[in-house]
């Protein structure tokens, strides 16, 4: 069973690392390879319907490697070990020299599957309500000061959006809290917990040398990115 364990993990990796985002770009006759966030340049250079198809199957991501090990019967360690790994693939993928995404959409995911496969949605549900919460903030602040049309209200970046990647970050961060509160088994709240460092090592990692290059600020923009996946406020 051990080389089965072993095959799962780094499947999962290589599922991960599947560039879909830029597949349906090329299909399309859009070249995304270059652009730094995919979901991002897919709905905006792409169409709504491939930005919505992109999301989806990155959240496929994480929901495939504990699921297919939750259907085979492997531990619930090996399982999240999998979507780890799957995490891993997309923010770091060998098909793009380990420069990949966020991670945010794979978490979920993990995180979605985890909770409903053993018997805990309370966790999820928790985590969504506060991302949820986030989104509708920044976006009624975005619609109540701008202009602008429907696109840019609903733009991931931008102002006023701080606490949109906040709240994201609360929500995975409450899914440890949760499995320990609960009483879930020691094994869940360490592949929460993992998430959760996975995604503040990429906020904190991705483009670091050069942001930290042009400040002045340095603990700032490390205390930014970790909390607004972002250098400046």
């Amino acid at each position: 069973m051990l080389f089965s364990y072993i095959l799962l993990i780094i499947a999962s990796y290589f599922l991960g690392a599947l560039p879909f985002m830029i597949l349906i770009g090329r299909m399309r006759g859009v070249d995304l390879s270059h652009e730094p966030d995919l979901h991002h340049a897919l709905w905006y250079n792409v169409g709504r319907p491939w930005g919505i198809l992109g999301f989806l199957l990155d959240i496929l991501k994480g929901v495939l490697p504990v699921l297919a090990g939750f259907l085979l019967g492997f531990p619930l360690i090996v399982n999240g070990l999998g979507g780890l790994a799957a995490l891993c693939g997309q923010m770091w993928p060998i098909f793009r020299r380990f420069d990949g995404e966020r991670g945010n959409t794979v978490s979920v995911g993990i995180n979605f599957t985890l909770s409903v496969a053993y018997g805990a949605p309370l966790i999820f549900i928790i985590a969504l309500a506060i991302a949820m919460a986030g989104f509708l903030v920044r976006t009624a602040l975005r619609w109540k000061g701008s202009g602008s049309n429907l696109n840019e209200r609903l733009r991931l970046g931008g102002s006023p959006s701080l606490v949109f990647p906040l709240a994201v970050i609360i929500g995975f961060a409450s899914c440890p809290v949760s499995s320990a509160l609960l009483g879930r088994p020691v094994e869940m709240t360490l592949i929460f917990t993992g998430v959760v460092i996975l995604i503040l090592i990429r906020r904190l990692t991705a483009g670091l040398t050069a942001d930290l290059r042009g400040s002045r600020r340095p603990w700032s923009v490390i205390a930014n990115r970790l909390l607004f996946d972002r250098s400046e406020r």
